[in-house]
């Protein structure tokens, strides 16, 4: 008898689409998207995620800027100097979004750092307190919040009164993530990761994992008929990338996003929508 599996949400597939009709919009602009991007430190998925947003920026024509700081590049990078470099971007009027890499290296303040973005530069929007209500499209939300709501929206499931369980140890991500799910109805906790977290885990409808853990959260972990969003990345042997989802998962769940090819490249769709939008709205000062 054939196992039953998971149906796969191809987040590439998805990001392409989008990724194709903001290449038009951004053709009718009076000047490219400016996009500055931040990386503090030598992470693996840092790297990865800001390599991700240069080919995509490339391909839509968004003028992208790396600051590479903290490895051999400005290996004695301090606080005040990521400040200073910030402050400097915040005054660049051809760069219209910033963004800092997270996670930051543990001797920096991370709430500080972002909070120098000016809010008019704001392309993750940490800093938006409406950042939730995507439904508003003059208001730019978190792109890993939009990301997980292609992917639900994908599945064409009814998620009204659904039980969600995020897995988080960063509350920058998953309080927004909470927000946006309860404007459609959906009954949301956020826990963190725990020997005892089975228990809230098998009673979720919607599981959504982000803690860069690898195969975290098990087969046994997990309802029948779930679906699940795999946000971890993490880097193995041969430059191989898995999630915190063990691969067993999909015998169980009823959908599943796939690492690498699901969340990734919808999040950096989805920050690409915000830089244009950031851009579009700097075109109208003018």
């Amino acid at each position: 008898m054939t196992k039953k599996t998971a149906k796969i949400i191809d987040g590439k597939k998805i990001a392409d689409k989008i990724l194709w009709e903001l290449k038009g919009k951004i053709a009718r602009l009076n000047r490219p998207p400016g996009l500055a991007v931040i990386l503090v430190g030598d992470d693996p998925a840092s790297r990865l995620y800001v390599n991700n947003k240069k080919k995509a920026a490339d391909k839509i024509g968004v003028k992208f800027c790396e600051y590479l700081c903290g490895n051999k590049f400005y290996s004695n990078i301090t606080e005040k100097k990521i400040l200073e470099m910030i402050e400097f971007l915040n005054h660049d009027s051809e760069i219209d979004a910033i963004i800092v890499q997270l996670p930051l290296p543990q001797k920096f303040n991370t709430e500080k750092i972002i909070n120098q973005i000016k809010n008019e530069k704001d392309v993750d929007a940490f800093k938006n307190k409406k950042a939730e209500l995507i439904q508003d499209k003059t208001i730019i939300s978190p792109p890993l919040v939009q990301a997980v709501d292609e992917a639900l929206k994908s599945t064409g499931q009814n998620l009204k009164a659904k039980k969600a369980v995020i897995v988080a140890k960063n509350p920058i991500f998953s309080r927004p993530m909470k927000k946006n799910l309860e404007i459609k109805d959906v009954q949301v906790e956020i826990i963190k990761p725990n020997k005892k977290m089975a228990a809230k885990t098998k009673m979720a409808d919607i599981l959504i994992v982000i803690v860069g853990q690898k195969n975290l959260i098990k087969k046994t972990m997990v309802k029948p008929g779930a679906i699940v969003v795999d946000i971890g990345t993490n880097l193995m042997a041969k430059n191989k990338w898995v999630g915190d989802v063990d691969s067993k998962v999909r015998e169980i769940a009823s959908w599943l996003t796939p690492v690498p090819g699901g969340i990734g490249p919808l999040t950096v769709a989805m920050l690409l929508k915000n830089t244009y939008q950031l851009a579009k709205n700097n075109s109208l000062k003018i």
